[in-house]
């Protein structure tokens, strides 16, 4: 799937080019090792998931294998992460998942009344992309990105 940077700015798109080859494709070839080792999820996560009233929708960018996304079976919890390869790992586990980019959400503004997003921004090429898509969860009522 091709994810177009949002600006042409040479700088930008080097950068882009950059995480594709060293994020993304790296991503896509370790997915099955990498799901292996995350199956631990962060108790103040756990926490913030449980707090949410029941019935409440719930994105979680950049899911990966889905480790989030069954953690509170009140709550309707749809992931999205750049992989196909955990994505496919994420539904294999009966979770309902979507290939997409953090930059653009394949989810309507403000539909979710719930947004987390952990251990994703680092992945960013550059400074200003990582504040752009830290600002991107501001439309869900709550939020928890770390």
């Amino acid at each position: 799937m091709d994810f177009s940077p949002f600006s042409l700015d040479p700088s930008h798109v080097e950068a882009s080019q950059l995480e594709q080859e060293y994020v993304h494709q790296v991503y896509e070839e370790i997915a099955g090792h990498f799901s292996s080792t995350r199956h631990t999820p962060w108790p103040r996560v756990v926490d913030f998931l449980k707090a949410l009233p029941s019935g409440s929708l719930v994105a979680d960018v950049g899911c990966g294998n889905g480790k989030y996304l069954g953690i509170n079976k009140e709550l309707y919890m749809i992931g999205c992460d750049r992989s196909q390869n955990l994505v496919d790992i994420c539904r294999d586990r009966h979770f309902q998942a979507v290939v997409g980019d953090a930059l653009a959400v394949p989810l309507r503004s403000g539909s979710c009344d719930a947004c987390i997003s952990i251990a994703v921004i680092h992945h960013f090429s550059t400074t200003t992309v990582a504040s752009d898509a830290s600002c991107l969860f501001g439309g869900s009522h709550e939020h928890a990105q770390v």
